[in-house]
């Protein structure tokens, strides 16, 4: 009986380690500004914090993706509401933004990504990748990369818990 038991817990652990071998994972950059989460309160009080994209995440992408990528990433920090817009006019103070690149060369520094326009896969894989900055006027003040596999598109829960873990980390708390 208890080899049994071994056995089915044996064949559990695997399949949830391969579970994890897809994603999604998220890892915080290795610098953050201590003004990052008042920033963030300031920059969202009035209305929508811009979402800047560059690169795309599927290949078949339709053109209200970048609504789907900023809805994603609305309102995932606990305890404050953080609305999310694609569209620069819509932002309540753009000068404030969060960058998204996808499927950067592993070389990306995320402070480029506040500079302007980062190089990008043209054709993504079965991987992607994200990298992404918080900015002001003056440059990053908080970064964060990911990564998720065998997703099926911008509706896969998996895609979309990426860009949850993707804001969760770049902000944190401001504890």
């Amino acid at each position: 009986m208890f080899k049994k038991i071994m056995s089915v817990g044996a064949a559990m652990m695997a399949a949830l380690t391969a579970a994890c071998e897809d994603g999604p994972s998220t890892v915080p950059g290795g610098w953050r500004s201590a003004a990052l989460w008042s920033t963030m309160v300031h920059a969202s009080a009035n209305g929508p914090l811009w979402v800047e994209i560059h690169g795309r995440p599927f290949a078949d992408a339709d053109g209200e993706w970048g609504d789907k990528v900023a809805a994603a990433m609305t309102n995932q920090l606990v305890g404050r509401q953080l609305v999310m817009t694609a569209h620069r006019d819509q932002a309540a103070r753009p000068e404030f933004k969060v960058v998204l690149a996808f499927n950067p060369p592993a070389n990306t520094d995320p402070r480029d990504l506040c500079g302007g326009p980062v190089a990008t896969a043209a054709q993504p894989g079965e991987k992607i990748t994200v990298l992404a900055a918080f900015c002001d006027k003056n440059g990053m003040l908080g970064s964060v990369q990911g990564w998720v596999a065998k997703v099926q598109g911008l509706d896969d829960p998996r895609f979309t818990r990426l860009l949850g873990q993707v804001v969760r980390d770049l902000f944190g708390t401001a504890g």
